[in-house]
């Protein structure tokens, strides 16, 4: 080998060594594209999308941006769509300009007004106005079940179950009273068709707002059923 290609083989070992030591040598998976995409445009994609179907008072959480690096800047619009289920949803960022996708975790944070528990109640109580409160809650920790806007409904209910203090109520934890009892005497209003009167009737069974029980008439011996109501029973004809 002539001295002139020891020479030159010599430098580029010293290259070789220099950019090992200093890193000029970078996978390409490591590396950031050159002209990336801007997170923050993302992420402006992704709530202008998703902000006009959120519920009201709602706020968004979006998953990690930080692959958005990795991704070249597009050059055209960028084109979101979502899918899933609120409080968890998914939103496909796409760009056609160089082509490619990128998807983020969206989480719809949503809360309501709704009645809870004031102090712990016990199960068999009463409930009164002081035993409850307003506070506002995440839908997901009661989604599917019924609850309450106001307090009217829940004033005066009976408790099924102990429920502790900040717990949000719902129609499974509570029973209307008894207003009418098995065996009562009772006057049952008629009401409709231009008719309004009342009778005396017997209760067969005992009765809670909203129900629909038997009474028998004592002078006749006639059964018929009514609805309860805070305000009696009634038989509506309209």
């Amino acid at each position: 080998m002539t001295r002139r290609m020891v020479g030159r083989h010599a430098r580029l070992w010293g290259l070789c060594v220099v950019a090992a030591i200093c890193g000029w040598w970078v996978s390409a998976a490591a590396t950031p594209v050159t002209g990336q995409e801007s997170p923050e445009a993302v992420a402006a994609a992704v709530k202008s999308a998703v902000m006009p179907v959120t519920p009201p008072g709602a706020t968004l959480h979006l998953g990690t941006l930080d692959g958005v690096k990795y991704m070249s800047a597009c050059s055209v619009p960028l084109a979101v769509s979502v899918s899933g289920v609120i409080p968890y949803e998914q939103a496909a960022v796409k760009c056609g300009a160089p082509s490619w996708v990128f998807y983020v975790q969206v989480e719809v944070a949503q809360s309501e007004q709704v009645v809870v528990a004031a102090r712990p109640i016990a199960a068999g109580s009463v409930i009164g106005e002081g035993d409850l409160m307003m506070m506002s809650k995440p839908v997901e920790i009661f989604a599917g079940r019924q609850v309450f806007y106001n307090t009217a409904p829940v004033v005066g209910a009976e408790a099924m179950m102990s429920i502790s203090s900040g717990m949000v109520v719902t129609q499974q934890d509570i029973q209307q009273p008894v207003l009418i009892k098995a065996g009562q005497q009772v006057m049952v209003k008629v009401d409709g068709n231009g008719i309004a009167v009342s009778l005396l009737a017997v209760a067969d069974q005992d009765g809670r707002a909203g129900d629909l029980i038997l009474f028998t008439n004592p002078t006749s011996g006639r059964r018929f059923t009514a609805l309860v109501t805070p305000d009696g029973p009634v038989i509506n004809l309209k």
